[in-house]
């Protein structure tokens, strides 16, 4: 076999096998005024839970042009995921573990969400690499604080661009886009979940006085310096109690 046809073989192997090109799909902004249609956020503490090795899980999906994309979604969702929650409860803190729930309840967490994702992409394109197409299916595991699991709301997010002209500064966009519309329907759906029954109620004007805060914070440092509770408890307790200012 002479050297051109070795060129051109390896050229078709490598056409076939094509390339994994990085991207990022991190959501933009969420604008809460979009979805919520109430003034008031519910009166509950979650924590959400990102099992470590899913931050690091990168994952592979097909792209134009015989080439694929590969990111990291748990990763370039979780700022967006936090937003979200934000969006809704009063207070939002990242876990360590979705089975500490009893644990956190004793310092004001009520709920435990899980996220899990899937995501898939393709392309019309045969000359270029970006997806053109991708969707983020997203469901969101509820536990209360006896670790009893309330909900698992799921929805489906959807990206499209029409081709180069609009992705030729961003090649994660339509992963961008889906993952940001994921987040949106994910916010509504748990907007529309019975948290009121389960929990004290809406957000409401029950500040304390300031001597009352101070002697809680003290209270609490102190249960903290003597190990009584960890420093997640103690995180979340205290920015329940500086809420309330």
């Amino acid at each position: 076999m002479n050297t051109l046809k070795v060129v051109a073989l390896l050229l078709a192997i490598a056409n076939l096998v094509g390339c994994a090109h990085a991207i990022d799909i991190s959501p933009n902004s969420l604008n809460s005024n979009r979805v919520l249609t109430s003034s008031t956020k519910i009166n509950t503490s979650v924590g959400y839970y990102i099992p470590l090795q899913n931050i690091g899980l990168q994952v592979t999906t097909p792209g134009g042009g015989g080439d694929s994309v590969k990111y990291y979604p748990y990763r370039d969702m979780e700022t967006g995921y936090h937003q979200m929650l934000s969006n809704l409860f009063v207070t939002v803190v990242r876990v360590p573990s979705a089975d500490s729930v009893a644990e956190l309840s004793r310092s004001g967490v009520n709920y435990v969400i899980t996220p899990d994702i899937l995501t898939n992409s393709g392309s019309t394109g045969l000359f270029t690499w970006p997806p053109t197409n991708f969707s983020v299916d997203l469901t969101s595991t509820i536990k209360n604080s006896e670790g009893v699991q309330i909900a698992a709301p799921r929805v489906v997010g959807n990206g499209q661009v029409a081709g180069y002209s609009e992705f030729k500064n961003d090649f994660g966009l339509a992963g961008r886009l889906a993952m940001a519309d994921a987040l949106m329907k994910m916010q509504q759906a748990l907007l529309e979940l019975d948290f009121e029954n389960q929990s004290p109620g809406r957000e409401s004007d029950n500040s304390l006085p300031a001597t009352s805060i101070s002697s809680k914070l003290e209270e609490l440092k102190n249960l903290f310096d003597a190990g009584t509770i960890t420093q997640v408890e103690y995180d979340v307790a205290r920015k329940k109690i500086i809420d309330n200012l």
